[in-house]
């Protein structure tokens, strides 16, 4: 039996238990508590058990995390600072809860981080989305198959604005060529609730060039994208290792989520009112949906204003 003296690593598992099996928290999530956590309790070996744990230990956590971001040369942003502090009060009101230590003697009394301020542009310009196509098609002439797929990921993702997980989760059957739609399955969805999305029509051009190539290898992996050498559905290393390449190839530093902020943003620019954008994301709410639409500029409505007619 778990109690107030237990190790806290003891008390995450049983948090980490609930949030999988009673709260259905998608595998995603839980890795994000999972590494906030582990950081914590890595971090602060003096904290034994959960009656170890006090405001001034958060603190300090957050003062080491500073102090080791510095060593690597970088500088701790706001922005992590507030995820930790997100992923730590919720953990630490479920320990309220449960009695492994006193109600509101944590959470309540942990200074709250300020919001963080964004000034960089997450979307792509036009130009790199450019170099990034371009590296896809350029490098991979002599291999039909990658280039095939490859083009096809990049559209998936400027096309539909999906995740990481998402993109993997996706299954052949869910691509409705004759709707022109793709079914989101919540099982492999952050948010955990299914969607549909329209399909451009290049998305869905590219996808059936892809296919055509999946017939001729004869492959019946059920999974949309799969392995360049085996079939087999492609992994997350497998992706981290396609960002990683093109990366290089293109001369563009970007991520994979950036393609969703410039999926949302290309909509906004285009007229599209933020709940259909929001929608298409898979967001709870329209205040994450305005986070990703951060990227538009007041000039970048000039345009529209130039329009307008009295």
């Amino acid at each position: 039996m778990i109690t107030s003296s237990s190790k806290l690593n003891d008390c995450f598992g049983q948090y980490i238990s609930e949030c999988e099996y009673t709260k259905k928290l998608s595998p995603q999530t839980m890795s994000s508590y999972q590494d906030v956590i582990k950081n914590f309790i890595n971090m602060m070996p003096e904290v034994k058990t959960p009656l170890d744990l006090k405001p001034f230990i958060v603190h300090e956590f957050f003062k080491r995390l500073g102090e080791r971001a510095k060593r690597n040369g970088k500088e701790l942003k706001t922005s992590t600072i507030r995820t930790y502090y997100n992923k730590l009060i919720v953990f630490f009101k479920w320990l309220e809860t449960n009695n492994f230590i006193e109600e509101k003697s944590l959470s309540t009394k942990i200074t709250k981080p300020p919001n963080p301020k964004y000034h960089d542009a997450k979307a792509l310009s036009e130009a790199k989305v450019s170099k990034i196509v371009a590296s896809v098609a350029l490098h991979n002439m002599e291999n039909d198959t990658l280039l095939k797929r490859d083009l096809a990921i990049t559209r998936m993702l400027l096309y539909t604005g999906i995740r990481k997980g998402e993109l993997l989760g996706v299954r052949i059957q869910d691509v409705d060529f004759n709707q022109k739609t793709l079914f989101i399955n919540g099982k492999t969805s952050k948010s955990r609730k299914s969607r549909s999305i329209p399909l451009h029509f290049s998305l869905l051009t590219a996808l059936r060039f892809y296919l055509k190539t999946r017939e001729f290898q004869n492959s019946t992996c059920e999974y949309l994208f799969i392995s360049s050498k085996r079939d087999e559905p492609l992994t997350r290393q497998g992706m981290k290792y396609w960002v990683e390449k093109y990366k290089k190839l293109s001369g563009v530093n970007f991520h994979l989520h950036q393609f969703r902020h410039t999926f949302a943003c290309n909509l906004a620019m285009q007229g599209t009112n933020i709940i259909s954008i929001k929608n298409l994301l898979g967001h709870a709410t329209t205040q994450m949906t305005e986070h990703y639409l951060r990227s538009i500029k007041t000039e970048d409505a000039r345009s529209h204003i130039d329009n307008l007619l009295y």
